[in-house]
């Protein structure tokens, strides 16, 4: 049963910042609850009052990543929300921490059961970023049709390329060069 009580904002914080250690250095097809809470000296009886179950645990824990305090972006446009977006995901996945938490969700084998932790992690990020294109689709920057979920992955993917798999750099300036691609596949004309 999991308790309705919050957790003191110490000891969420622990608690997640153990998942990503845990995730980053394990991948999560190998994580364990019971050996995150022994090596981080975390009560697993106390996690498990508060998620019902690991899965539940990384799904929380991975929603909240590094430098998400400020939430989406707001510019008043949208292709400098896209541009915010992109510099974020490439500070994040630049850095040694980012590097590692998203190495974890590399996927070794697609029959896995993790792999409908990771679709859920990435649809439930990509709804909460949801709202720069709701915003975009309200002033007329959208064209129709175009489903967030796309556009963020065009977006996404050179960055998490480059700064995973080829090691180039991703400066403002290529965060631009892709942003303002995707702004011109996505923009109402």
């Amino acid at each position: 049963m999991v308790d309705d009580h919050p957790l003191a904002d110490y000891d969420r914080d622990r608690i997640v910042a153990a998942v990503h250690e845990e995730v980053a250095r394990w991948g999560l097809d190998r994580f364990n609850l019971a050996s995150m809470a022994h090596h981080h000296g975390l009560d697993e009886q106390l996690i498990l009052r508060h998620w019902p179950d690991a899965d539940a645990l990384i799904r929380d824990a991975l929603a909240h990543r590094p430098g998400d305090a400020d939430g989406p972006p707001d510019t008043g446009s949208l292709r400098s929300d896209l541009f915010m977006l992109a510099v974020r995901m490439a500070t994040l996945v630049s850095s040694a921490a980012g590097r590692k938490l998203h190495g974890g969700h590399l996927i070794g084998d697609a029959h896995i059961s993790s792999v409908e932790i990771r679709q859920t992690v990435w649809r439930d990020r990509a709804a909460s970023l949801s709202v720069v294109f709701d915003r975009a689709r309200e002033r007329g920057e959208l064209r129709s049709g175009v489903d967030f979920l796309h556009a963020l992955e065009l977006l996404f993917a050179p960055i998490n390329m480059r700064a995973l798999y080829t090691g180039e750099p991703v400066d403002d300036d290529y965060c631009h060069t892709v942003s303002d691609l995707v702004y011109r596949a996505v923009a109402a004309v």
